[in-house]
């Protein structure tokens, strides 16, 4: 009866570290699932950040381009308003070019 105890003793111990291992190796693999996924993770991260900077790349080129497409709009705008005179010189030029034709039509009224 003891060797019988013994046996079943060692049988329980023996099941027991067998339970003990699998245990560890269900936690050992589900971590490597865990870790797998952590990587898969980075790596879909790391594509993401490489889109980004791709897509932040190509903006921040469109804005310059559109910034000195608007700088060269503002350099035609005050060339073109510096040819243009203004309404009050265009009066004035107005009055002096109607005071001229009076005076022509005065000489012109002496002359007969």
């Amino acid at each position: 009866m003891m060797a019988t105890k013994m046996a079943d003793n060692s049988r329980n111990f023996d099941v027991e570290k067998l339970v003990s291992y699998g245990d560890d190796l269900v936690q050992l693999l589900e971590n490597e699932k865990e870790i797998n996924y952590l990587k898969h993770c980075v790596d879909q991260l790391d594509r993401f950040r490489s889109r980004i900077c791709s897509d932040h790349a190509g903006v921040q080129s469109s804005l310059e381009g559109y910034k000195k497409k608007i700088d060269m709009c503002k350099q035609k705008t005050e060339a073109i308003k510096a040819e243009i005179a203004s309404d009050a010189e265009i009066h004035l030029l107005q009055k002096e070019l109607d005071d001229e034709i009076q005076r022509e039509t005065l000489l012109q009224e002496d002359l007969r």
